[in-house]
């Protein structure tokens, strides 16, 4: 499998604040790959780094075998990679159909813009029915239905979702990862964190803990750790540094 995405020795920050230190992961073709990990251990920040959102101060990022280090955010797009971040700003005075629209501004995305819009609305059938409503009206869970969307209207190779079920109800939280699931099937790659573990480990193959800034294990979904080990992860409880990847894991 080829890599869509490399990252490597990445780290970041805010100012002279470093928040991720000497990060790699990787993420193959048409591969989902969760990030785990407590609140404020650098998810976020590594997510924005590989984006083009902020800049890394040292490591690389290649994208299809092109280095973006340091690219800009829309030539990112351009290559292929698109991001739905944590509390995905949308244009609240815009309707449904007006947001996923915008969204499809390249020259490979507007010449799909007609099947991709479809394709958008099958998967979310309420964005069908609220085509013509202002965005500023719908519900969380609807709204963030209407970020996946302007995602994959960008038609990437790669999808990177950061906390896509954060405060939603279960029964939305079920249809979304339906519509994961059904993204998956077309061959796109993901890269999702989420403080849902169980979530996570519904949706990919493989996973990183990202623990200060750092990855402390990975390993595949097969492997997941024990609910215990979640325990320590997120709850900040146990002996983390000394406790063992995942049986077939390793630590990074």
């Amino acid at each position: 499998m080829s890599d869509v995405l490399e990252v490597a020795g990445l780290t970041t920050g805010y100012g002279r604040v470093t928040i991720v230190r000497g990060v790699s992961l990787s993420v193959g073709a048409g591969e989902a790959v969760a990030l785990l990990g407590p609140n404020g251990h650098g998810k976020t920040t590594l997510l924005s780094a590989v984006s083009g959102l902020l800049r890394a101060t040292s490591g690389t990022v290649h994208f299809g075998g092109t280095e973006i280090t340091n690219t800009s955010p829309a030539s990112i797009v351009r290559h292929g990679l698109s991001q739905i971040p944590q509390g995905s700003s949308l244009f609240s005075r815009l309707n449904v159909t007006e947001n996923l629209v915008l969204a499809s501004r390249s020259p490979n995305s507007k010449a799909t813009r007609s099947e991709t819009l479809e394709f958008v609305r099958e998967l979310f059938p309420k964005l069908a029915d609220r085509r013509d409503q202002l965005v500023g009206t719908l519900s969380g869970g609807e709204r963030q239905m209407v970020a996946i969307g302007m995602g994959l209207m960008a038609k990437p190779r790669l999808l990177i979702l950061d906390e896509p079920t954060l405060g939603l109800a279960p029964k939305v939280r079920a249809e979304i990862l339906a519509a994961l699931r059904s993204v998956r099937a077309t061959g796109l790659a993901l890269l999702v964190a989420d403080g849902d573990v169980d979530f996570l480990f519904e949706l990919t193959d493989r996973w990183y803990l990202v623990e200060s800034g750092r990855v402390a294990g990975n390993g595949t979904a097969a492997e997941r750790p024990s609910d215990q080990e979640v325990m320590d992860m997120y709850m900040g409880t146990g002996d983390n540094h000394n406790r063992p990847a995942a049986e077939g894991g390793h630590r990074g």
